[in-house]
């Protein structure tokens, strides 16, 4: 990390010093990473994110900055932007994941749809699974249904994101026999679908509260 520019003291981040409290517009495009003041990894130290989050923010804080003048309070609100996107990505391990799989050169979410094959059969069974539980008559059965789903649902994509992020950091260290960038982004895609799984459980749990 870059030196202050006003006093020397290590940066935090290339956007505010934490000793002088000067704000800086970015002269390049910053990585989440960088704007953190982090090291690329998949996995992140959750409390340090949101320390820094906090500290960065205060810096940040258009009001700090009205006294300076109405270009450096656009430098702030921009800056603060930045680091409110930087800290979305950053604090999601998926989101992060398929951050680092680009950044290393791999596969997007558009160039790449498929999923795992072995998970495909899974996505059948769940498919059936919701259907039958939006034409289910009996709200008990209903309910238990959608809890054994959700139940699988969610320890599958943890799971999932154990392995891409275990796959990811391989693939940052340059790790020999390393899982290929397209898998992890086939992993990624499964994790999406699960998402959107649990969205459509969401969706059948409000229409029996609101049925009953």
């Amino acid at each position: 990390m870059a030196d202050c520019s006003h006093c020397n003291e290590v940066l935090a981040s290339p956007l505010a010093c934490g000793g002088c409290e000067s704000i800086f517009a970015a002269t390049s495009i910053l990585s989440p990473f960088e704007i953190f003041g982090m090291p690329i990894s998949a996995r992140i130290d959750r409390s340090l994110l949101r320390k820094t989050l906090l500290k960065l923010q205060r810096l940040l804080h258009p009001d700090f900055h009205g006294s300076a003048g109405e270009a450096m309070v656009g430098i702030a609100e921009h800056n603060t932007a930045e680091v409110n996107a930087a800290f979305e990505l950053l604090r999601d391990a998926a989101k992060r994941a398929s951050w680092i799989v680009e950044h290393l050169g791999g596969p997007s979410e558009s160039s790449e749809r498929q999923m795992p094959q072995p998970f495909l059969m899974e996505v059948m069974e769940w498919n059936e699974t919701m259907e039958e539980l939006k034409e289910a008559d009996d709200a008990d059965q209903t309910k238990a249904g959608i809890d054994e789903l959700k139940a699988e649902l969610n320890t599958q994509r943890a799971e999932l994101i154990e392995n891409t992020l275990d796959n990811a950091e391989t693939q940052l260290n340059q790790v020999a026999g390393a899982t290929d960038l397209a898998t992890i982004r086939r992993d990624l895609n499964a994790v999406r679908y699960i998402d959107r799984a649990l969205s459509a459980i969401a969706a059948i749990e409000l229409n029996l509260a609101q049925a009953h």
